[in-house]
């Protein structure tokens, strides 16, 4: 499995997934990314992670080998719970399929944590394509720190398909992920507190997505 050091410095990750990229950047610090995978990291499934999130939002698809063979889970199926996924007790993960973005398509990724390179309190994955006439044609949201495992906001989702994009839609789509978290409270934050970062980082992610998205139409 490739180092998460080696995926973040890659040219082509960075050209073909860049918000794979973006989100490293924010995965535990230098020298955790000098000895965790990419792989790992999803494997081990921690609900604060912010690789889970990034792989659902992007689609991708993760392969699982063991002695009955070889399968493939779609990343939105792979993760069960805290440090919980779909793999058998005899599987390995070995690859991870992730879709190239479509033209006309934009992405980001945001988190809050105590320092750099913790655990999220709460971080979005952000994707938006838009159309030709510039509405958006497909959104996808996916927050770590927000429930026992990472989780997709399919109605905030819904509610960007076919709109025309405005500061006030992407409030509105902040607004619907924060109720469809469940998150915890701990010693770090309340459940509240993590809706209302939500809210607030759907918001910004997906403004930041769509003018990436723009720019590069």
């Amino acid at each position: 499995m490739t180092r998460q050091f080696e995926a973040e410095r890659s040219e082509l990750v960075s050209r073909t997934t860049p918000l794979l990229t973006e989100a490293l950047r924010f995965t535990g610090h230098p020298t955790i990314r000098h000895r965790g995978t990419v792989g790992g990291a999803l494997a081990h499934a921690d609900p604060a992670a912010e690789l889970p999130a990034v792989a659902i939002a992007l689609g991708a698809e993760l392969v699982a080998r063991g002695p009955a063979g070889t399968r493939t889970i779609p990343a939105g199926e792979f993760f069960l719970g805290p440090l919980s996924t779909a793999l058998a007790p005899d599987e390995l993960l070995v690859e991870v399929r992730i879709p190239r973005l479509p033209p006309g398509t934009g992405w980001a990724f945001l988190e809050l944590s105590r320092r750099h390179g913790d655990f999220a309190i709460v971080g979005v994955a952000a994707v938006i394509t838009l159309a030709p006439d510039g509405r958006v044609e497909r959104a996808s949201l996916a927050l770590c720190g927000a429930g026992p495992k990472p989780v997709r906001a399919s109605r905030a989702e819904g509610a960007l398909a076919g709109a025309s994009p405005s500061q006030e839609r992407f409030r509105e789509a902040g607004e619907i992920a924060a109720q469809e978290i469940n998150p915890d409270s701990d010693l770090h934050a309340s459940a509240d507190y993590r809706r209302r970062v939500a809210a607030v980082l759907v918001r910004r992610a997906l403004a930041e997505a769509h003018r990436r998205a723009t720019e590069g139409r």
